[in-house]
C-alpha cells in the first residue's frame, strides 16, 4: 500500500469523523435542550372561582382526555399563594394588602412532545373544557422547543442519508470484482486506515466541544454504538475505494 493511499485514506476517514462526530454531537444537544424545555413547560388554566367539591377532579380528567397531555395538577389558591411566598415573600405581603388571597386557583399541564407541537389545537380543546379566567404559557419557550425538535429531525435526516450511502458504498465494494492477489489485505488495510481517521476526527470534535461541559447544563455526548457506526462507515467507504482504486 503506497504512502499515497494510505494518505487519502486517512484523510477520508478523518473527514468523516469530523463532520459525523459533529453532527451526532449536535444531535444530542439539540435533544437535550428540547427536553429540557418541554420538561419545564406548563399551560397554566385559571379557574375563575373555587370549583364545587369533586369538580377539580372532573376538569382534571377531562384535561388529561385531550391528545397530547402528559401530566395534569390541580393548585389551589392556598398552594399557589404558598409557593408564591416562597419565591417572592414580599411580593405577597404587597398583594396581600388588597385581598387575603388574590390568586386564582388553576391547574398546570404538561404537554407531551405531540402535544406541544400542536398547541394551538390543544389550546382550542381546552377551551372547551370549562370558563377559563385565563389560559397562559411561554410562546417563546414554544417556540425555542420547537425550533430544537426541527433541527434534531433535519440532522437525523442527514446522519440517516449518510448511513445509507455508506451501506450502498458496502454492497458495491462486496459486488465488485476482485483484484489481483494480495489486493484484498491492502483493501482490508485501507479500512483500518481509514477507520483510524474517523477515531482522530472524532477525539478532535470531542477535544473541541468538551469546554462547553463549563457552560451549559444540557451537556450529552453521542452513545457508543452510534461512535461505533461513525467508525465502521468510514472503514467501510475506504475500504471500497481502496478496492475500486484497484
Amino acid at each position: 500500500m503506497t504512502p499515497s493511499r494510505v494518505l487519502t485514506a486517512f484523510l477520508v476517514g478523518l473527514l468523516a469523523g469530523l463532520a459525523g462526530e459533529t453532527l451526532l454531537f449536535l444531535e444530542g444537544q439539540c435533544a437535550r435542550v428540547e427536553s429540557a424545555l418541554r420538561d419545564d413547560f406548563r399551560v397554566v388554566c385559571f379557574l375563575k372561582a373555587d370549583p364545587e367539591p369533586g369538580r377539580e377532579k372532573v376538569l382534571e380528567e377531562q384535561l388529561r382526555a385531550i391528545e397530547g397531555v402528559e401530566d395534569v395538577r390541580y393548585v389551589s389558591r392556598q398552594e399557589a399563594l404558598a409557593e408564591l411566598r416562597r419565591r417572592e415573600p414580599e411580593l405577597v405581603e404587597s398583594a396581600l394588602l388588597l385581598s387575603d388571597n388574590p390568586l386564582l386557583p388553576a391547574f398546570e399541564v404538561k404537554l407531551d412532545e405531540l402535544g406541544l407541537a400542536r398547541l394551538p389545537q390543544w389550546l382550542e380543546d381546552a377551551r372547551g373544557v370549562a370558563d377559563w379566567a385565563d389560559l397562559r404559557y411561554k410562546s417563546a419557550q414554544v417556540q425555542a422547543a420547537l425550533q430544537a425538535q426541527f433541527y434534531r429531525h433535519a440532522i437525523d435526516v442527514s446522519l440517516s442519508a449518510a448511513v445509507c450511502a455508506a451501506a450502498l458504498l458496502l454492497l458495491v465494494g462486496v459486488w465488485w470484482p476482485g483484484g489481483k492477489a494480495g489486493h484484498k489485505d491492502r483493501a482490508g488495510a485501507t479500512a483500518l486506515v481509514s477507520a483510524a481517521g474517523a477515531c482522530a476526527g472524532a477525539a478532535t470534535t470531542a477535544l473541541v466541544a468538551l469546554p462547553l461541559r463549563l457552560l451549559t447544563p444540557w451537556w450529552s455526548w453521542p452513545p457508543a454504538s452510534k461512535q461505533a457506526l461513525l467508525v465502521f462507515g468510514a472503514g467501510a467507504v475506504g475500504w471500497v475505494l481502496c478496492r475500486r482504486a484497484d
